[in-house]
């Protein structure tokens, strides 16, 4: 009796996979056929919304990070004018002497 290949969706990824029932080798592993094509266009309408929503993020991340920047600099500005014009510490200095 000839034992048909298992067909499992894969933990990681979610794609479906085929597996041979003696040796446990994995034949395929590719994602599943769409049943029609609404279901695609779902899809790819899924996918587009996930990349504008991630370019979003990540826009709004550089937007906080030029605020924070901005503010390291008027803070170190402040500092360099309170320290006045010697020359900073330098710990090699030492090292060499």
């Amino acid at each position: 009796m000839a034992k048909k290949d298992l067909e499992i969706h894969c933990p990681d990824c979610g794609s479906r996979l085929r597996i041979d029932p003696e040796s446990g080798r994995i034949l395929a592993h590719g994602a599943e056929k769409p049943h029609d094509l609404k279901e695609v266009q779902d899809r790819l309408a899924h996918q587009a919304k996930e990349r504008e929503d991630a370019f979003g993020a990540a826009l709004d991340a550089e937007r906080g990070r030029r605020a924070e920047l901005d503010a390291l600099f008027k803070k170190a500005a402040e500092k360099s004018k309170t320290v006045g014009d010697e020359a900073p510490e330098n710990p090699m200095d030492e090292r060499w002497r």
